[in-house]
Formats: C-alpha cells, structure tokens, sequence
C-alpha cells in the first residue's frame, strides 16, 4: 500500500472460494441448529467460553432423547477444549459425532484437532458465538500468533516482528489464518 491507509474490511460474502469454512464466514448449516434426529453412537459437544452453554444445552437436550452416549467438555479458551477433546477423541470408537460451540479461533482450532484425530468434515457441527482471538500463523518464521483480529486486519507477529497482513486462508491441520508480510507487495 503506498498510501499506508487502512485496507478495507473484507465482506464474507467474498471469501466463497476460500478455505475459509462457511461457519466462520457467518453462515451457519441448518443441520447445526438442532441435534434432532443425528446419527451416531456418540455425541461429544466441546464449549468455549459461556457463550457456547446455551448452544450446548439444547444440544444435549435433543441428543439425550436418544440412545446415543453424550458427553460434554467445556472450557474458558480453545488451548484448553483442544487438551480436552484430543484426549476424548483417542479414547473414541467408531461412530462418534464432534459438535462444537465457542469463538471462531476456537472452533477452527477444535476443527484441526478432530480432523487430525481422523473424522471427516461431516462427523463435525460447528456453531460459532461469541467473540475472541484467533491464531494467525507466520510464513515468514512459523510462528502462531494468538491476536483479536479480521481479515485483513495487520498485526505484529510475536516470533519475528514483522507486521502480517491477516488473509482469508485457513490451515485445516493448524486451524490458523495465514499471516504474511503486510508491506510485502511495496518496494524495498
């Protein structure tokens, strides 16, 4: 940017093509919005912070009406339901079922985590509320920054300072944006 102003806010409805899932994009799947009628042997449902416990009440209310086993783990920050859920995914059988309620960073991290436990996209409901920080990751250095921001929001990064313009890409195995040098385009 030669003028150094502020990059204009990115509209959702823009990032269609993007690896960005469209939960984290505001557009939530109407199979998320009721538990009713799911398949599965068994329910896990992970809270983030307690703008998730109503998300998670009617969901175990409508999963407990079946003979399916549910449990729930809760937690105040995703670092911590993603200690949790691991530990409850290596413990799983067959035919479990992730359901997921926090912040965006949050659910995306708990994303990365299910899906490096083995399940596919469609063993997993993800229902965004709430706000808090997501993880951006460096190309540069490799380190993840954990910041209150939006895409194309510029941050600094806490491995090596550098300013990082934070992009619509999403690291499925990381559950991180991708941040890259914000002034990468301009001269030297």
């Amino acid at each position: 940017m030669e003028d150094g102003g502020a990059r204009p806010r990115v509209d959702p409805a823009e990032l269609v093509h993007t690896s960005l899932p469209p939960w984290a994009r505001g557009v939530v799947p109407s199979r998320a919005t009721s538990a009713t009628g799911a398949d599965g042997a068994a329910h896990l449902l992970v809270g983030v912070g307690s703008e998730s416990a109503p998300v998670l009440a009617r969901w175990a209310a409508e999963l407990g009406a079946g003979r399916a086993a549910v449990r729930v783990l809760r937690a105040p920050d995703g670092s911590a339901a993603r200690a949790l859920l691991a530990v409850a995914l290596a413990r799983a059988r067959v035919g479990v079922r992730v359901w997921v309620s926090g912040p965006v960073g949050a659910c995306l991290t708990l994303r990365a985590t299910a899906l490096a436990a083995g399940l596919a996209d469609d063993e997993l409901v993800v229902v965004p509320v709430g706000n808090g920080p997501i993880d951006v990751a460096c190309v540069h250095c490799g380190r993840a920054t954990e910041v209150e921001a939006e895409i194309g929001d510029t941050i600094a990064c806490a491995g090596c300072g550098r300013p990082l313009l934070v992009f619509e890409h999403v690291s499925r195995r990381l559950g991180s944006f991708l941040g890259f040098q914000a002034d990468a385009g301009g001269s030297a």
